[in-house]
């Protein structure tokens, strides 16, 4: 023992060597790895910095990387000599492929090893994958952050070769790596609790994964991508494939045509509190409130979305799966494919899904019930082949594929609007920006904030002529229009955001769930169906949630089938007002957000 030892007490001394001795065993996996280490989290960090992904912050997946690299060596570190030096290998070369897959996809694509890009990749021939090598991969590429994977083999090399091994003098620096792998072993506990309920859910009921999403950096690496990616592929296989197989089988049982023409119009993200036909103080729905004044369109003043999401929405409203049904949403018949078996001509023309993927934003989720050409066959006779700036251009696909004045047949119209989405300024052409930044007078918002408001507003107010252009469409024949949108908006209303969030407070619920919803009834509709008006007219106040569409758009066709409930059915005698509006299937919005 030196000098300066014996100064120390034995105790001291004692407890001074153990936590060398464990800090040292901790750090062993990267000491024994070290050149394995380092190209793990250079690997990792060029495509943290590189690669954008959504919901992905880059400072907590930087430092969630390194816990990553560091479970790695351990690995690595428990598997015999003999077999180490292979081993890394082959985790070099999967590691390597797989992030300059993810990084090619995203230079060349804009989007990281998703569903829908490997899902297109599988879908793709060898003519067509030879064609798309040849269109895409050129020098330019070597202007993208692609030629760090090139020369990151050489770089590997190199150091390789150097005996690349980690010194006592540093020792501190490899300390302070330990402690950024601790840092992120903390930070990252959720986000792996995340990832393992990403990989071993078998439903996308549970929306559990979505919340806090902004606090979580989730598939941050690209083998997370990819695991993501196979999985979800799988699973969606599944869907498609019990989808097929439903709308084979579904059949109505009877059908007496009541409404020989019925238009449904699905709007998006439309706040009803922004809606002057509700009481909003900005004119921004005048068509409407016109025809609501004449008597011909009813407004509905307590109906909310079943979920703040579109694919959700949408396998609510056009399924009849909703939270109190057994089993998985996809296993129950789509009231497109319904409608179709009863006799009616079915038509989509979507400013979101559609079949050509390069023209439409929609997500891989919606994909699968939306866009999959086998199941499109069940479901609709006609739909636009692709998406438009602005939601007026969908009424020139309408009048493209169809003639009101040479085809009578029972039809059932969906138009399905791009709408009110994110970026509003986007939303709107020229001539409609009514409103601006000096309309709003709430000292609390930044004028950045105003403004934001205002193009929402003059969005709302471009839908409105939208929907007026379609309902002048249909005025002079027997039709009935039925106008809901998928969810609402968050739009500054009693918070200080804009947009969605999952937070299930009364001032967060009710813009992103408090949604408009009218029926316009044409006059001849109205002089031939004065019961049905009557009962349309007598339900306006009912409390309603737009899982039970499906039930409300049979009953206004006369369809019979063995999935219709007419205590679902809005305008039904049968109604249930008691209901509970599970909205997400778990939060009671009465409970909410009818507290005094």
């Amino acid at each position: 023992m030196n000098r300066q030892q014996s100064h120390l007490p034995f105790t001291t001394f004692k407890q001074h060597t153990g936590m060398k001795r464990i800090v040292n065993s901790l750090l062993y996996p990267i000491r024994r790895n070290p050149l394995f280490y380092t190209a793990l989290l250079l690997l990792f960090g060029m495509s943290v910095v590189f690669v954008e992904y959504a919901g992905c912050s880059r400072v907590r997946a930087l430092l969630e990387m390194f816990f990553d690299a560091y479970l790695l060596c351990l690995l690595v570190s428990m598997v015999p000599g003999q077999m180490r030096r292979c081993f890394k290998q082959v985790l070099y070369a999967f590691f390597y492929i797989v992030g300059l897959a993810d990084m090619l996809s995203f230079c060349i694509t804009g989007m990281p090893l998703m569903p829908n890009v490997l899902q297109t990749w599988f879908q793709t021939n060898v003519g067509e994958a030879t064609e798309a090598l040849h269109s895409y991969l050129s020098w330019s590429l070597l202007a993208t952050p692609v030629v760090l994977f090139l020369v990151f083999p050489l770089l590997l090399w190199y150091m390789g070769k150097r005996r690349f091994a980690i010194s006592r003098k540093a020792a501190g620096c490899l300390f302070c790596l330990f402690c950024l792998t601790v840092v992120s072993l903390l930070l990252g506990i959720g986000n792996k609790r995340y990832l393992y309920h990403v990989y071993t859910r078998q439903s996308d009921d549970d929306m559990q994964e979505f919340v806090d999403i902004e606090s979580q950096t989730h598939e941050y690496l690209p083998v997370y991508r990819l695991g993501l990616s196979l999985k979800e592929m799988a699973r969606f296989s599944t869907m498609r494939a019990t989808l097929l197989d439903v709308a084979k089988a579904t059949q109505a049982d009877s059908c007496t045509f009541d409404s020989p023409l019925m238009v449904l119009l699905i709007g998006e993200s439309y706040n009803r509190h922004h809606a002057s036909l509700y009481g909003y103080d900005k004119p921004t729905t005048p068509h409407q409130e016109q025809l609501k004044t004449m008597g011909s369109l009813h407004a509905f003043s307590d109906v909310i979305a079943s979920y703040n999401l579109t694919f959700k929405s949408f396998q609510n409203m056009l399924t009849f799966y909703d939270y109190d049904s057994s089993g998985k949403w996809y296993a129950y018949p789509m009231v497109t494919t319904l409608f179709r078996s009863a006799g009616y001509e079915v038509d989509f023309f979507s400013n979101q899904y559609t079949l050509d993927k390069s023209s439409a934003f929609s997500d891989y989720t919606e994909d699968v019930f939306m866009n999959n050409p086998a199941i499109t066959r069940y479901q609709f006779d006609r739909r636009n082949d692709r998406s438009h700036p602005y939601d007026m251009d969908l009424l020139d696909d309408f009048h493209r594929h169809i003639d009101l004045d040479s085809d009578d047949r029972p039809r059932l119209v969906i138009f399905h609007f791009a709408g009110i989405h994110v970026d509003y300024a986007r939303r709107y052409p020229e001539g409609y920006g009514r409103f601006s930044v000096t309309d709003y007078d709430r000292h609390a918002l930044t004028s950045e904030q105003k403004q934001t408001m205002a193009h929402y507003d003059n969005a709302v107010l471009y839908n409105d002529a939208v929907v007026d252009s379609i309902v002048s469409t249909v005025k002079n024949r027997d039709a009935i229009v039925v106008y809901v949108p998928d969810h609402g908006e968050l739009v500054f209303d009693d918070n200080m955001e804009y947009g969605r969030n999952f937070l299930l407070t009364r001032e967060y619920i009710r813009p992103q769930y408090d949604i408009p919803f009218w029926i316009y009834c044409t006059d001849a509709y109205r002089k031939r169906r004065p019961e049905t008006v009557r009962q349309i007219a007598s339900s306006v106040d009912k409390p309603f949630m737009t899982d039970d569409l499906p039930h409300l758009l049979v009953g206004l066709a006369g369809i019979r089938c063995k999935d219709y409930r007419p205590e679902r059915d809005l305008i039904s005698p049968l109604f249930d007002t008691n209901r509970r509006r599970l909205i997400g299937g778990q939060t009671d919005y009465d409970a909410v957000c009818r507290q005094p």
